[in-house]
């Protein structure tokens, strides 16, 4: 990904956001149906989803996007605090990316960057 490609981060954590707006060009949107709404009207090179994020959660937004673009979701980084990441990846596509909470910004970093 080139360092002006555009990124949604789904988040509703704003210090969270600050630190990837520090790192990427991106936009923020604070629950899922903001998300859905920047989806509908911007093109991302990269999505960034945080599973518990409030009004349509980060796995309605994936579904959303399931819906939108089908299996492959390989664009798509997901962020959880469940220990069962494989599961996630089950139920949506093993080409997601499922990263854990607690090194959130760097996983998301070394992706996006690799």
């Amino acid at each position: 990904m080139r360092r002006d490609d555009k990124i949604l981060v789904v988040e509703n954590n704003p210090d969270f956001c600050r630190t990837i707006e520090e790192r990427f060009n991106c936009d923020c949107a604070t629950d899922g149906w903001d998300a859905i709404s920047k989806l509908e009207t911007e093109d991302y090179a990269a999505i960034v989803i945080d599973a518990d994020v409030p009004h349509h959660s980060g796995y309605g937004v994936l579904a959303y996007l399931r819906e939108e673009v089908g299996e492959d979701l390989r664009h798509v980084i997901f962020m959880t605090a469940s220990s069962d990441r494989e599961a996630v990846r089950r139920n949506f596509g093993d080409r997601l990316t499922v990263v854990g909470k607690d090194q959130a910004v760097e996983e998301i970093t070394r992706v996006l960057e690799g």
